[in-house]
């Protein structure tokens, strides 16, 4: 099967880069390989050395400390059964939502889908037309958008992502043949400084650990 095949050009550009970073790793243990070879340096030690520079390729993403700003979309349902089979329409629309509604639609330099889910919803409580209880908070999971804005093609101050939301449920939720009321999408966009504790579970120590490590690489960027 060709992986490339729905590749639009947003994904294209995060393998790339993704692609390059590795190669960049690679390339720098190699050079490190090579240079004790030749210099007879303590094997065991080098060894060690290298199991480290290793481990950077298999570090947990840095989805949630790379963008500045991210869109939570709530996927809920009025129970367990009405949410499964909603669930799964909606998260097979989720490709054309990023690629084409706010990709191509608004100035953006990068955005990219966080491809699993979590078992919460975050969401404003005025956004949507109802309210969530505590018991139809049960009955949600969550996706997370992150983003960066082109500024040089931003005019005005705001993103008006409420408009491609709209957009989304018209042409594309629509399509669901059993709509039930309660079934609905709602979301909430936050800076990255903003974002819940959860996102950087199984990442970092903790949301503080990730947040200093934003630093330190945009501090090695600039």
């Amino acid at each position: 099967m060709n992986s490339t095949m729905s590749a639009s050009r947003q994904t294209q550009q995060i393998m790339q880069e993704e692609f390059n970073r590795g190669h960049d790793i690679v390339n720098a243990l190699w050079k490190r390989v090579v240079k004790s070879v030749s210099a007879e340096d303590n094997q065991e030690e080098e060894i060690q050395n290298e199991t480290a520079f290793f481990a950077e390729l298999f570090e947990p993403s840095d989805f949630f400390i790379s963008y500045q700003h991210y869109l939570s979309l709530c996927i809920v349902g009025p129970t367990l059964d009405d949410l499964q089979p909603w669930a799964g329409f909606v998260e097979s629309r989720l490709r054309k939502l990023v690629s084409d509604l706010l990709g191509k639609s608004l100035p953006l330099s990068k955005i990219q889908l966080w491809p699993k889910k979590f078992d919460a919803c975050i969401v404003d409580p005025t956004a949507g037309k109802n309210v969530l209880n505590s018991e139809r908070r049960k009955n949600s999971i969550s996706y997370f958008i992150g983003f960066n804005v082109d500024t040089l093609r931003m005019r005005g101050k705001q993103l008006d992502i409420e408009r491609q939301m709209q957009n989304f449920r018209k042409y594309e939720l629509v399509r669901f043949p059993s709509l039930v009321p309660g079934q609905d999408i709602l979301t909430r966009a936050f800076d990255v400084k903003e974002l819940p504790r959860i996102c950087f579970v199984g990442m970092y120590p903790s949301k503080e650990r990730g947040m200093k490590k934003r630093r330190r690489i945009r501090n090695a960027d600039s």
